[in-house]
């Protein structure tokens, strides 16, 4: 009996990519904008799959071979792949676009099988989701790469999950406990919104709010690592978010261009908030998580694999890596996780000093949100700050 395949529309995306780019045998460059670079492209010798104890390698070609454990066993026309491609294409983004959750594609499950396909996503704990063999035009080598794959199709990723380690400590001061006290009060009970409610009193009625130290110390010697100035500067992209989080700032590039205009840390080139910033989203990225020790080294050697929502597949490689930390600027937001699980956003007293942890995550937008003009933006806010 042939094996029942249920993925949600992001999962069943990284299939058609797969089949994709077997039948195109190359892909292509994006700019910082998500449009295909027309004349940077790397043809695709053979992309690579670990299945179950199976060593997988599926040779690109006008027939493509497949081994498995370095045996051939099948061979199948790119034409019949790019067949499979259009018909994915159309249950994915046009037939199933409105389904949630998982959902089965039976037409497609035969030919699964015939792929020796066993499971589309690769584990939880790899930034790679798809290994190839590539040609690289420019050094004239083949090496073989991961990619992370991330889909524009069903709900955006996050590219730096929250936990209680991801938790900055701020110092609050001219507070009373009186304001400590009816602030920490606003809950449910008071507005649906209540962390909104709660964070717009605090900065109401608090003299400063001063970055303090991170919770966990591995998340912040990552930081440090990257750039030994790094923790404060994201310590203060946060407080930006959190202090206009009812006028919704979420956006990075925005925030940054904030950070630009008023310079907290005194730095004689403005531009140094966004480029430190951009490096540390470029190793969450490739790599870096907050709760293990990084060694600087990108896990997903590649780049990125990204799948638009009108099915073309294009990638940031790591020789485009100026194209690829634009982008990771220009799509990406701050999202606050659950406070309660999380534990931060109450006021507390630690030897006579009152404190306020905040946390958030880092999540992808949806392409087409992209288009923010962060400048403009930006201004609306700065004119807040003044008045």
């Amino acid at each position: 009996m042939n094996k029942r395949f249920s993925y949600n529309k992001g999962e069943w995306s990284e299939f058609y990519a797969f089949i994709k780019l077997l039948a195109e045998r190359k892909i292509y460059a994006a700019d910082e904008n998500v449009n295909r670079v027309e004349d940077v492209y790397f043809p695709i010798i053979k992309i690579i799959r670990k299945e179950d104890d199976d060593f997988n390698e599926y040779l690109t070609g006008e027939t493509v071979k497949i081994f498995v454990n370095d045996n051939l066993v099948e061979e199948i026309l790119d034409e019949d792949l790019d067949e499979k491609s259009i018909f994915l294409f159309e249950k994915i983004f046009s037939g199933d676009a409105g389904k949630k959750g998982a959902f089965e594609i039976p037409d497609i499950e035969s030919f699964m099988n015939k792929m020796r396909i066993k499971k589309i996503k690769a584990p939880v704990k790899d930034k790679e989701d798809i290994t190839m063999q590539v040609h690289d035009v420019y050094t004239g080598f083949s090496p073989t790469v991961g990619f992370s794959v991330k889909s524009d199709i069903g709900s955006p990723s996050t590219l730096l999950n929250a936990g209680k380690n991801t938790r900055i400590r701020y110092k609050i001061t001219g507070l009373t406990d009186d304001d400590a006290e009816e602030i920490n009060s606003i809950d449910k009970t008071i507005a649906r919104e209540y962390m909104k409610v709660r964070i717009g009193k605090l900065f109401e009625r608090s003299s400063e709010i001063l970055f303090d130290g991170f919770s966990d110390r591995t998340f912040e010697d990552n930081l440090i690592l990257i750039d030994s100035f790094l923790p404060e500067i994201y310590a203060q992209m946060i407080l930006l978010h959190y202090r206009f989080l009812d006028d919704g700032l979420s956006d990075c590039e925005t925030i940054t261009e904030i950070l630009e205009a008023t310079n907290p840390l005194n730095y004689h080139r403005a531009d140094i908030y966004k480029y430190k910033f951009k490096k540390m989203i470029t190793a969450a990225a490739l790599g870096m998580t907050p709760g293990k020790p990084w060694d600087g080294i990108d896990s997903a050697t590649g780049g990125y694999i990204i799948i638009k929502k009108d099915g073309d597949v294009l990638c940031y490689h790591i020789y485009n890596r100026n194209y690829f930390e634009q982008y990771l600027l220009k799509n990406t937001e701050f999202d606050r996780p659950s406070a309660t699980r999380h534990d931060y956003g109450y006021i507390y007293s630690d030897n006579g000093n009152k404190y306020i942890d905040l946390n958030v995550q880092i999540r992808f937008k949806s392409i087409n949100k992209a288009s923010v003009n962060a400048k403009e933006v930006s201004s609306r806010f700065l004119t807040k700050l003044k008045n």
